[in-house]
């Protein structure tokens, strides 16, 4: 099986708003870098599944990919960060944000939820997913979801998953071997 983690394009954000689980516009060039993936996806298309965050800005690339046959899964919302939605990070209390900063993975942002909480949901769908019997999936989300999920199949400590750059447009690759007890290979990240 391989599976295809696909972050979305670059957003339109100037102003550099907090916007986890907002809906925000993307980029002006966005139908650009839309037929990029899809070129460098090639053949890797044909014949998947195909996945979606329940964002718009998901959702849009995802249907350009698969002729608009995907599925949408809350799971692969980006974190919730509840009150800071739609502030600007400078306008966000500092103290507070200095709290979360330090231990990031398990503190909850007032409103919203933490990296763990985040965590639980992102690794319920992962378990879910690798019981199916597609050949080929493409899962289109955001780059919380995306260093969440290697943290999972790498057994890396939470804490250390920011270490792990996940840029706009890019694509990770995931290969499981079901014969071998679902043994998992990371093939790239970030292409």
């Amino acid at each position: 099986m391989e599976i295809y983690l696909l972050r979305h394009t670059a957003v339109n954000n100037p102003h550099k708003l907090c916007y986890g689980q907002s809906e925000i516009d993307l980029a002006t060039d966005w139908a650009n870098h839309f037929t990029a993936l899809k070129q460098k996806m090639g053949p890797s298309l044909r014949g998947a599944l195909f996945y979606s965050s329940p964002y718009q800005r998901c959702k849009q690339l995802a249907g350009f990919l698969s002729d608009d046959q995907f599925q949408i899964d809350s799971r692969l919302s980006e974190m919730h960060f509840g009150d800071w939605e739609q502030c600007l990070w400078t306008d966000i209390d500092q103290p507070v944000l200095n709290a979360w900063m330090a231990d990031f993975a398990n503190y909850q942002v007032p409103g919203g939820e933490s990296f763990v909480q985040m965590h639980g949901r992102c690794t319920q769908f992962w378990d879910e997913l690798l019981a199916l019997p597609s050949d080929r999936i493409v899962v289109v989300t955001h780059a919380g979801v995306i260093r969440s999920l290697l943290a999972y199949i790498l057994s890396i400590p939470l804490e250390k998953t920011f270490q792990l750059e996940v840029e706009y447009s890019s694509v990770t690759k995931i290969t499981v071997a079901k014969q071998q007890g679902c043994y998992q290979t990371v093939n790239y990240i970030n292409r």
